[in-house]
């Protein structure tokens, strides 16, 4: 089964940020502002039990590095995890993750769903 939904971007943050020393509150705040980004899109989507993530990141302005987005993608994976979309994010559930990057009309996010 694959599943596709759309996520309406709640920030563009470049996993450089991160690694420049962002304070752990700070990285929390970001995980809610995902939350509440995906709060509708959840409700679209059923659990899968094992496969593979797709984000295809779309930037409105100077698309990031495909490497950039893997911080969004994480908070994406653990908001997928809290609402039972996904038992676990380890290798043993999630076994190939990809990221795109590109530019388009608006900031979104298209996130594949691919059980195995």
């Amino acid at each position: 089964m694959i599943q596709q939904v759309e996520i309406e971007l709640p920030y563009k943050l470049s996993t450089n940020r991160i690694y420049a020393g962002l304070h752990w509150t700070v990285r929390a705040k970001y995980k809610d502002m995902m939350r509440w980004s995906l709060i509708t899109s959840i409700s679209k989507l059923k659990p899968i039990t094992k496969g593979n993530l797709i984000f295809e990141f779309n930037f409105k302005n100077k698309p990031l590095d495909c490497s950039n987005c893997s911080f969004m993608a994480k908070m994406i994976e653990d908001v997928l995890v809290e609402h039972n979309i996904l038992e676990d994010d380890s290798p043993k559930y999630i076994k190939k993750i990809t990221i795109i990057s590109q530019k388009a009309k608006k900031d979104f996010c298209i996130l594949t769903l691919e059980e195995e």
